[in-house]
């Protein structure tokens, strides 16, 4: 009956595997929404993450950096109508 009963060193366990799929679901959303220099490196990270699991998160949160694609913020204003003009 004691291996039924929680203890401290389990709770621990799971709190621990929770925030690491936490990590985990934020690395793959993460790659699937930003874009990359090359043109297979979105196909390796996520394949890195898939089925290096332990690691492949930490990995990615840690030097994908440098293969992004930098966001700018250039909206298009001609497309706009006038229609608020009048």
């Amino acid at each position: 009956m004691d291996l039924i009963v929680p203890s401290h060193g389990l709770i621990f366990w799971q709190l621990s595997a929770l925030v690491y799929l936490g990590f985990w679901v934020y690395a793959l959303v993460d790659c699937l929404r930003n874009d990359f220099r090359g043109p297979n490196q979105k196909l390796i990270w996520i394949l890195l993450i898939l089925f290096a699991q332990i690691i492949g998160a930490f990995l990615y949160l840690s030097m994908s950096r440098s293969t992004k694609v930098k966001r700018t913020f250039k909206p298009d204003f001609s497309k706009i109508s006038n229609s608020s003009k009048d």
